[in-house]
């Protein structure tokens, strides 16, 4: 089994901190889990391009999110991890997701659209907050990509003090690690 996990947040800190600790419970139940950095590809915004793409079922721009897909197709599970930003995901990530405009295009939407996902969403604001961003990944993103299964908010403090463990040091979750173990058997039942 692979799970493919994509982290939506422009700088290194919480979201990636989160990824880390479930890659290493998937490791001890024998699953592969890659995670994507989105911050570390190379992704150009939508032209809206639609005349294009939609008959070819091929963007036309050449970048690493056509690889991103596929390990997406490929993948048997998928989880989207995003920062908080006035309760929607930071740009990097819409961009991507934008892009994936062209899973429709090319038939892939009827693959990914029942794959189990999981939304997580770190913030500063009470997890509350948060957990309207993961919603809103969730009903207005993966109602066309993904199953969702399971939907999470965690609260942090900034990592741009160089705590990039915050989530799990600061006391603000204190039942996270239980949270990260109900995600994955969502992910795998």
């Amino acid at each position: 089994m692979k799970i493919l996990s994509i982290c939506g947040s422009p700088r290194r800190g919480n979201s990636e901190a989160i990824l880390l600790e479930l890659q290493k419970i998937f490791k001890s139940k024998g699953v592969d889990n890659e995670i994507i950095l989105l911050r570390q590809q190379n992704i150009n915004r939508c032209h809206g391009c639609i005349e294009i793409c939609n008959p070819a079922g091929v963007c036309c721009q050449q970048d690493d999110v056509k690889s991103i897909i596929d390990k997406m197709v490929q993948s048997d599970g998928l989880i989207i991890i995003s920062p908080n930003y006035f309760q929607m995901p930071p740009g990097i990530l819409k961009d991507f997701m934008d892009r994936t405009c062209i899973i429709f295009a090319s038939g892939k939407d009827k693959i990914l659209k029942f794959k189990k996902t999981a939304i997580i969403a770190v913030g500063a604001d009470e997890a509350k907050e948060s957990e309207v961003c993961a919603e809103n990944i969730a009903n207005l993103y993966c109602r066309y990509v993904g199953k969702v299964v399971a939907i999470k908010a965690f609260q942090t403090h900034s990592e741009l003090k160089g705590n990039y463990d915050d989530v799990f040091t600061s006391g603000l979750n204190p039942s996270i690690k239980s949270d990260l173990q109900t995600i994955v058997e969502a992910l795998l039942k």
